[in-house]
C-alpha cells in the first residue's frame, strides 16, 4: 500500500510539473516587436506578454510610456485588449494573432469604429534597447549654444497613428519662432530654446482645433520629446534637421 501511495505522489508530482512546464512554454510568451496597420499610418512598439495557464497578460512599450494588456492564449492563439484615450473617451483596442515560430500576424479591432492587421518579431536584444525611451535620445549639449535654426522633418507617433510634419525654425537667443507644415495644415509656431531643452506650439483649425505644443531635448541637430495634440490626446516625436 506504502508502495501505491507513493507511486501515486510521483505520478502527482510529474503531472504537475508537465502542466507548469506546458504553461511556461506557450510560443506567445516573451517580447515582440510590433508593427501595428492603424487608419492614420503604421505604429511600432514593444509587447511583453506573460502567460499563466490560458491567462495573458503584460504591457505594450512605447517611448512615451507603456501600457497593461489582459487577454487569452489558446496554443497559438492569442487576443488580447488595451484602452487608449480618443477624444476623452476611453477606446478599447483588440488585438487577435496566431503564433508561427518567430512571427505573428493577426488583426486589430480598434473599437468597433475600424479594423487593420498587425504583425510581429520575436525582440532581439538589439531590438529592445532600441525602443528604450534614452534610444535616439539627442547627445547632451555641447559647451556652445544650440542654434536650431533651419529646416526640419519629423516623425510623430500617436495612439491615432502616426504623421510625417515639417518644421522651419528661426531662433534668436532663446526665442523661437517658424512655421508648421503638415496633415493638420500649416501655422506660425512660437516658443524658446534653452540650453538642450525646446518648447514650441501653434494654433490649428478645420479637423483639429486648438492649440498642439511639442516639447522635447535638442542637440541642434535632432530633437526627441512629447507632443500634446489640443487636448484630444497626447504621443512622441523625433526630429532631424535637414539644413
Amino acid at each position: 500500500m506504502k508502495r501505491l501511495f507513493s507511486t501515486i505522489s510521483v505520478l502527482s508530482f510529474a503531472i504537475a510539473l508537465a502542466v507548469s512546464a506546458m504553461a511556461q512554454s506557450s510560443p506567445a510568451t516573451g517580447e515582440w516587436d510590433v508593427t501595428m496597420n492603424t487608419p492614420n499610418g503604421p505604429q511600432n512598439f514593444i509587447a511583453v506578454f506573460k502567460i499563466e495557464g490560458e491567462k495573458l497578460t503584460g504591457e505594450l512599450k512605447r517611448a512615451a510610456g507603456s501600457r497593461p494588456i489582459e487577454g487569452t492564449a489558446k496554443g497559438k492563439e492569442i487576443q488580447f485588449v488595451y484602452t487608449v484615450k480618443y477624444n476623452d473617451n476611453d477606446l478599447k483596442i483588440t488585438m487577435t494573432g496566431t503564433v508561427d515560430g518567430d512571427a505573428i500576424k493577426g488583426a486589430v479591432d480598434f473599437g468597433g469604429f475600424a479594423q487593420d492587421e498587425w504583425s510581429a518579431k520575436r525582440a532581439t536584444g538589439a531590438a529592445v534597447a532600441s525602443t528604450t525611451p534614452a534610444a535616439g535620445a539627442p547627445a547632451p549639449a555641447s559647451s556652445g549654444a544650440v542654434d536650431v535654426s533651419g529646416a526640419w522633418s519629423a516623425e510623430v507617433q500617436t495612439d491615432a497613428g502616426s504623421g510625417s510634419p515639417s518644421f522651419t525654425f528661426k531662433q534668436e537667443g532663446e526665442k523661437l519662432s517658424g512655421k508648421y507644415k503638415g496633415q493638420l495644415g500649416e501655422s506660425d509656431l512660437s516658443g524658446t530654446v534653452k540650453g538642450d531643452k525646446i518648447e514650441f506650439s501653434f494654433k490649428v483649425s478645420g479637423q483639429v482645433e486648438g492649440t498642439i505644443v511639442y516639447t522635447g531635448t535638442t542637440d541642434g541637430k535632432t530633437m526627441k520629446g512629447k507632443v500634446s495634440l489640443a487636448g484630444l490626446g497626447e504621443g512622441t516625436f523625433t526630429g532631424k534637421k535637414q539644413s
